[in-house]
């Protein structure tokens, strides 16, 4: 899978992989240290630029391209 994506990609890009990889964002917060409340709040506001480095290296994202 490529790892590089536009700005506009990155968000669907993260949700794809989470279902991917752990199916839904209940069993993803148990492996970041959330709820699944608050990983849909961090994926549809994205104000946690920590958190969010965090949710790409979990996710095997390496590098994103800003446009």
């Amino acid at each position: 899978m490529n790892d590089c994506f536009s700005s506009a990609k990155v968000m669907e890009e993260i949700k794809c992989r989470i279902k991917d990889k752990y199916k839904n964002q209940t069993n993803f917060g148990k492996k970041l240290g959330a709820s699944r409340k608050t990983v849909s709040r961090i994926l549809n506001r994205g104000t946690d630029i920590d958190t969010f480095f965090k949710i790409c290296k979990l996710l095997d994202i390496t590098r994103i391209s800003i446009e």
